[in-house]
């Protein structure tokens, strides 16, 4: 079985490149919906990030107000949620490599959270900063300077690009993209 890593940005397009990988079949592990998940099923997982922000109910609006304004509370955070989604991660895939010749792991912050381990290969979905925040602002409904702290607490796409075996860029219409796709899936089912 092959491990392909998808990352990008917020906003960069990475979830229409895991719907393409949908569309053919190819199971995705989305990290953000293993995440919330975990938070609705995982009390220790919960209690424990609910402490660590002396919350009295966990609410993720709140959260993300929190620790987007705060970088040390980004930190703590990721050092609580990363190794439980990770576990959960692994587990999927154990259960995975019986049926599939190759899944996605659709992981937003993948090199951050040193996940790149998991996968054989990695595509990055780019797309240019200006692109990024204009689809921020119109798909969360935030101010400027919320959009622009939350694009700049992540790891620059440029640097994940470099770091990446593949680079989708996905700063034109979904035409190109889909190309691009087509493109590098070819590559990687040989």
């Amino acid at each position: 079985m092959k491990v392909i890593g998808l990352t990008g940005g917020i906003a960069s397009g990475k979830s229409l490149v895991s719907r393409f990988f949908e569309k053919e079949n190819v199971v995705v592990l989305d990290a953000d919906k293993i995440y919330k998940n975990l938070l609705k099923r995982n009390k220790i997982m919960y209690n424990e990030i609910k402490n660590a922000f002396s919350l009295t109910e966990l609410d993720l609006n709140t959260l993300s107000n929190i620790v987007f304004n705060d970088e040390q509370k980004l930190k703590i955070l990721n050092s609580i949620a990363h190794p439980y989604v990770k576990k959960a991660m692994l587990k999927r895939i154990q259960r995975l490599k019986k049926t599939e010749k190759l899944i996605v792991l659709d992981i937003p912050l993948l090199f951050e959270a040193k996940m790149e381990n998991l996968c054989d290969q990695i595509i990055c979905v780019y797309s240019e900063e200006k692109v990024q925040l204009e689809r921020l602002l119109k798909r969360n409904d935030l101010s400027l300077d919320s959009a622009l702290k939350r694009i700049n607490s992540q790891m620059p796409l440029t640097d994940k690009c470099t770091l990446s075996d593949y680079v989708i860029d996905n700063s034109f219409d979904i035409d190109n993209t889909y190309r691009q796709f087509k493109n590098i899936f070819s590559k990687i089912k040989e």
